[in-house]
C-alpha cells in the first residue's frame, strides 16, 4: 500500500548513543555534513564520508534497516537525478539506444549526484529518528535565541516547528486508514494504470485534508484554553547540557568530514 513504508520524519524510540546526544550537536553535524556533501568533487571523498557515516551508526548501535528504508521514499528523485545526468551530459558515448546516448561523464555525474541525494536523506533520517520533535524544537530555539533581542517571536516559531513534526506521524496514520477503507470499496492503489491510480487517490485526499484541518482546529482551541501564547520565559523539564566527550566526538566527525575535501582534492 502506498505510504505504508514511509519512515522518514518519524521518531524511533531506542536506547542508543545518538539518542542521548545533545540535539544541538546533531543539528550542527547534519548541517556540516550537508554542506560538505555538496562540496565534495571526488567520488572517493563521497564514498569515504558514506563509510564514516555507516561506522558512526554501527558504533552507536543504531538499527540500520529503518534508516535505509527512508531512501525508498525518495527513489523517484534519485532515479530522475541519475537519468537526467546519464542522458543530458556531454562526453564520450559509452552506450546508445536510438536517439538516447549515455556518456562517461554522465555516468559519473549521475552516480555522484544520486549518492549525494541518498546521503542527505540518510542524514536527515538519522537526525529525525534519533531526536524527539520537542527536543528538535528546543535545539532550534537555542540557535535562534539571539533573535529575541530583535523582538522576533522565537518561541512561536519553534512551537509551530514542533507541532509540524508531531503531525507527520498522525497524517501518515490517517492516510493509511483512509486508503484501507477505500481499498475495501474497490480502489486500486497499485494498478499499473496511472490514470486509475490518480483517480483512486482523490477520494483519499479529501477526507485526509478534512481530518488534518479538524485536528488543527481542535489543537488551536486546546492551546487557547491553556492561555497560549504564554507569558514569561519558558522552562524545560530536561534542560540541554553539552558534554565534553560528546562535543569532542561531534567536532571530530565534522573535522574528518571537512578534511576529506583536502585529502581527495585534485
Amino acid at each position: 500500500m502506498v505510504g505504508k513504508n514511509i519512515t522518514i520524519g518519524q521518531y524511533l524510540a531506542k536506547e542508543t548513543a545518538l539518542h542521548g546526544l545533545d540535539p544541538r550537536l546533531k543539528v550542527i553535524a547534519v548541517l556540516a555534513g550537508t554542506v560538505v556533501v555538496f562540496i565534495y568533487g571526488s567520488g572517493w571523498a563521497l564514498l569515504s564520508f558514506g563509510v564514516m557515516l555507516l561506522l558512526v551508526l554501527l558504533a552507536s548501535r543504531m538499527p540500520l534497516w529503518p534508516i535505509l528504508k527512508s531512501v525508498r521514499t525518495v527513489w523517484v528523485i534519485v532515479l530522475i537525478t541519475a537519468l537526467l545526468q546519464f542522458f543530458l551530459t556531454a562526453g564520450r558515448v559509452v552506450f546508445q539506444w536510438g536517439f538516447l546516448s549515455v556518456t562517461d561523464t554522465g555516468l559519473y555525474n549521475g552516480i555522484i549526484f544520486s549518492a549525494r541525494v541518498i546521503i542527505l536523506v540518510l542524514l536527515l533520517a538519522v537526525l529525525v529518528m534519533t531526536t524527539p520533535p520537542l527536543r528538535l524544537a528546543d535545539a532550534l530555539s537555542s540557535f535562534l535565541a539571539p533573535l529575541n533581542h530583535l523582538k522576533v517571536p522565537v518561541g512561536h516559531v519553534t512551537t509551530v516547528f514542533s507541532i509540524t513534526l508531531l503531525f507527520i506521524p498522525n497524517i501518515l496514520e490517517v492516510s493509511r486508514k483512509v486508503m484501507r477503507a477505500q481499498m475495501a470499496r474497490g480502489s486500486d492503489f497499485e494498478s499499473s494504470n496511472v490514470f486509475r491510480r490518480v483517480k483512486d487517490i482523490v477520494p483519499v485526499l479529501v477526507p485526509l485534508f478534512v481530518k488534518v484541518f479538524h485536528d488543527a482546529e481542535e489543537l488551536a482551541l486546546a492551546m487557547d484554553a491553556r492561555a497560549y501564547p504564554e507569558s514569561g520565559a519558558r522552562t524545560r523539564l530536561h534542560p540541554m547540557h553539552l558534554g565534553v566527550l560528546e562535543t569532542a566526538l561531534t567536532l571530530g566527525f565534522v573535522g574528518v568530514a571537512v578534511g576529506l575535501i583536502f585529502i581527495f582534492s585534485g
